[in-house]
């Protein structure tokens, strides 16, 4: 499905192919956080948020990679496991959000926050050899 959605998906059977996949999962919803802001008129505090999660979803957490060099030894290549399942959650609810009604963004934003935490914690796992 991260294949099909998003181009030139690389996967996570190394270092710089996790790194990447990263990078192109956090672009994908932030080009989706975009356009709600682009297309629905919001209060400041929920525009704040929302300008919070774009910015969030622009830098990787240095924190996630710090022991990735170790993976491939521990994993091979298992397709990212719990990553890629929260990645593909990432794209679903990144898609979704082309429909929600611009009175219901704050509680979409509260989805976005659970699930970035939800993705984290696994690539923090994934990255200590957990998962």
């Amino acid at each position: 499905m991260l294949c099909e959605k998003i181009a030139e998906f690389p996967g996570y059977d190394g270092d710089a192919e996790r790194r990447r996949s990263d990078e192109y999962v956090r672009s994908y919803l932030g080009e989706a956080l975009s356009d709600i802001g682009v297309r629905c008129v919001l209060s400041n505090d929920v525009r704040a948020r929302l300008e919070d999660l774009i910015l969030r979803v622009g830098f990787a957490d240095p924190h996630a990679f710090v022991n990735h060099h170790t993976i491939a030894t521990k994993h091979g290549a298992d397709g990212g496991g719990a990553v890629a399942a929260t990645d593909a959650q990432t794209v679903e609810l990144a898609d979704r959000g082309g429909t929600v009604d611009c009175g219901a963004v704050a509680a979409y934003l509260d989805e976005v926050v659970a699930l970035l935490g939800r993705r984290d914690a696994a690539i923090r796992a994934y990255s200590a050899g957990m998962t």
